[in-house]
């Protein structure tokens, strides 16, 4: 034996009972010892008073797109996930176009600074980009989708069409590769360009691919606000179809004239459920969300890309019209609308001009003396059309039923800038955040329920038969806990303060060090 960890207090993340023991590590597995028993180590910690729990699982992370930066892998270790999913909301790494200026840009649209290889060939299919993470010896393990945006990046660019039949040939016969090369399935994001553009009858004839070879289907719908309720019956009727799994992606209802939706929304799922559908649900315990700054242009302004909506927002004819569509309900995904308007959407990272980071719009628009449709637009415009903003518009009621629903998950949706900007307090606090929320103050799940939804339950569905579990054999992947100190730190003014309390972090038996920054 390795190391045994003595007198632990064990969840082991199925949702059983806790039990008392003791947990070695042999070859980077786990050996699981009950009560009193304690075999000879090499090295044994004595952990009385501590919780062993299995490492956490970020269901919907977003990392793939920041695998090389140490700050991001703080932001993960630190709250103690050691396996992350990502590929999501339509965009992952592979594959990468041939045009690298239009990729980095379309990339940099939800991560301003990505990590990106020198020669993004590399990138091609999911071989390439699981050999390139190999390279990279980052901790983590990371096990991404196949975004349904790049794959259409790659196949026709920001063409807002239907697919010809060679280009959606293409597309499908490059899922099927990187699927049978170690992609989860197939991502989509329906509010994002080019995936956007796509009708139901393109996503459905790729979903039919994902069934043939046994993936599964995450999906961003194509409204989160005043149409999301048939939003996410459109997906799970996809999903039905295809006869795939299904990840509804960071659930949710913005816009105060749609709270109380995600009760009748999660009544909707368990139907699907009834008749058939496999699925998980992952969210985030914030009132906020955080994506692109962009994201609230309607989607024909990006058919260009970047430059196309910097042309448009350029030009005072197009940007007066684009002022007057968001300042109402719109037949797209709304977000400042939704946030109550710019008093409500705060920028958290720029990557050109940081002059209006670390504040709401309304704020900044003041501070300059400029309206604050127009303020949004100059940022826009020194930013190439890029920049992360933080979106206030949920309920806590809302988040609470789903995150205590039994098929949701832990996700962070962690989009991550640079050390020093106003991040979401989500990126580097969702762990300890969750069981602050739903254990200690609404006390609407149990420490075991808990530890279940942060590790073994997205494992399983997922896959990933060696993480999420403290048993016999499975990847040594496990978290001592001190509970009495086990808290969130980070905020909306400090979005990267230290989750405390996460004693030791140990990933294949080995006991891990935090990233100097």
């Amino acid at each position: 034996m390795d190391t045994l960890l003595q007198n632990c207090t064990i969840y082991d993340g199925t949702g059983a009972p806790v039990l008392s023991g003791s947990v070695g590590f042999e070859s980077g597995k786990l050996r699981v010892f009950r009560g009193s028993e304690h075999p000879k180590a090499k090295h044994t910690i004595n952990a009385n008073g501590l919780a062993l729990v299995p490492g956490f699982v970020d269901a919907h992370s977003h990392g793939d797109l920041n695998l090389v930066s140490p700050y991001a892998t703080l932001s993960k270790l630190s709250q103690g996930i050691t396996t992350q999913i990502a590929g999501q909301c339509g965009v992952s790494l592979f594959p990468a176009c041939a045009d690298e200026v239009q990729y980095t840009r379309f990339i940099s649209g939800i991560a301003p600074y990505p990590d990106i290889p020198s020669n993004i060939s590399q990138l091609a299919s999911a071989e390439g980009f699981y050999a390139w993470l190999e390279t990279l010896q980052n901790p983590i393990t990371t096990k991404s989708f196949l975004g349904h945006g790049t794959l259409r990046l790659w196949a026709m660019g920001y063409a807002n069409r239907k697919p010809d039949k060679g280009e959606l040939a293409r597309m499908k016969d490059m899922l099927r590769r990187c699927i049978r090369e170690g992609a989860l399935g197939l991502s989509t994001g329906l509010v994002y360009a080019p995936s956007c553009y796509a009708d139901n009858e393109e996503i459905l004839e790729l979903l039919r691919v994902v069934h043939e070879e046994g993936g599964i289907y995450a999906n961003h719908p194509r409204n989160e606000g005043d149409c999301v309720i048939e939003a996410r019956a459109e997906t799970m009727q996809l999903a039905l179809e295809a006869d795939v799994p299904l990840c509804i992606s960071h659930m949710k209802a913005a816009g105060r004239q749609n709270w109380g939706k995600p009760h009748e929304m999660l009544a909707q799922i368990d139907r699907a459920v009834e008749h058939g559908l496999r699925a998980i649900i992952d969210s985030y315990p914030y009132m906020a969300g955080c994506t692109s700054l962009n994201v609230s242009i309607p989607a024909r302004y990006f058919t260009r890309g970047m430059q196309g909506l910097i042309e448009a927002l350029s030009d005072p004819n197009e940007r007066e019209i684009i002022r007057e569509e968001i300042d109402r309900i719109s037949d797209y995904d709304n977000y400042v609308y939704n946030s109550g308007g710019f008093s409500g959407v705060y920028v958290a990272s720029c990557p050109v001009d940081h002059s209006a980071e670390g504040m709401f719009i309304s704020e900044y628009a003041e501070k300059v003396g400029l309206d604050p449709f127009d303020a949004y637009c100059d940022i826009l415009i020194r930013n190439n059309g890029l920049g992360l903003g933080i979106y206030f518009h949920m309920s806590e009621d809302d988040v609470c039923e789903i995150l205590s629903h039994p098929l949701c998950v832990l996700g962070t949706d962690g989009l991550i800038g640079k050390a020093g900007e106003n991040l979401h307090p989500r990126v580097f606090g969702a762990t300890a955040r969750a069981y602050n929320l739903l254990v200690r103050e609404k006390k609407l799940l149990t420490p075991e329920a808990m530890f279940h939804k942060m590790s073994g339950q997205a494992a399983a569905f997922l896959g990933l038969s060696g993480k999420g579990r403290i048993e016999d054999g499975v990847d040594a992947d496990v978290l001592l806990i001190d509970f009495d100190k086990f808290h969130d730190a980070a905020t909306y003014q400090n979005g990267s303060g230290l989750t405390q309390g996460i004693e030791k972090i140990f990933i294949n038996g080995h006991e891990i060090t935090l990233p100097r920054v």
